[in-house]
């Protein structure tokens, strides 16, 4: 396999991991649960999960499982092979099985351990179910693949985020008003975080909020904000607070705005 080719699958990765199911041709779904596993620990320790995988299809689906790091360069998560870098944590992963079929309408257990290693390179991991199935005709024959992510927090490790300035792009008549900003995960442990957007009138009292979903963070990784408020703001002078709940300490940032 070519350098463009293992480039190319380890995007398709990415995109996997981005749902908890894959769609397959319109016959029905495969879905992998828990799609996000969250664990604590120390190096050294092992631990077993169990995933489930559903063949939602009206026909059989085999599957290889392999592990993946999820390694973060330039501030970007990308998916990497185990044991290609120093400290891989998805090289100590076995499966149990690795190979399977799962039949129609029907699901499959498999059970995975991880070790981590004496000096961890990475803090969390792509497990794939990467379907051998070949499915349509001809030369657009597809397989189904789901992911699930799983993030190591060790003892040890240093809970820390950073913000660039907040900035706020004001409503008009044909925008909405938008605040926007970066945040950095400036430690060494995996951020999980929600957010709230306030806003304060010149009187302090509160004329809107926009909840922030759920999102998470790897040491080092980087993510553009961007909240949308579609709410109506009479003119004047008002205030956008942004604050990030890290479960373990919060993060807020201000900036000032008018609307005319």
């Amino acid at each position: 396999m070519n350098a463009a080719m293992r480039k190319e699958i380890l995007m398709l990765l990415a995109a996997a991991l981005a749902s908890t199911t894959a769609l397959v041709a319109g016959t029905g779904e495969v879905s992998v649960s828990p799609a996000v596993v969250m664990l604590r620990g120390n190096v050294g320790q092992s631990t077993t999960q169990t995933l489930t995988f559903t063949n939602g299809t009206s026909r059989p689906l085999s599957f290889e499982m392999k592990a993946y790091d999820a390694a973060v360069h330039d501030g970007n998560r990308l998916f990497v092979e185990a044991g290609s870098m120093p400290g891989s944590i998805a090289a100590t992963a076995a499966f149990s099985p690795r190979l399977f079929t799962v039949p129609p309408r029907q699901s499959v257990l498999v059970s995975l351990t991880i070790t981590i290693p004496p000096h961890p390179a990475v803090r969390a991991i792509a497990v794939m179910c990467e379907g051998t199935t070949k499915l349509g005709t001809g030369p657009m024959r597809v397989s189904a693949s789901v992911g699930t992510l799983l993030t190591f927090a060790i003892a040890g490790d240093v809970l820390a985020a950073t913000a660039s300035p907040l900035t706020v792009q004001p409503p008009t008549d044909s925008a909405t008003l938008v605040a926007a900003q970066q945040l950095v995960n400036s430690g060494t442990e995996p951020l999980v975080a929600t957010g709230m957007l306030a806003i304060l009138d010149a009187a302090g009292s509160l004329a809107g909020k926009q909840e922030i979903p759920m999102w998470r963070l790897l040491p080092g990784e980087k993510k553009d904000m961007r909240v949308e408020y579609d709410g109506t703001l009479v003119p004047g002078r008002y205030r956008a607070m942004i604050t990030y709940d890290l479960t373990e300490k919060t993060l807020t940032s201000i900036a000032e705005f008018s609307v005319k």
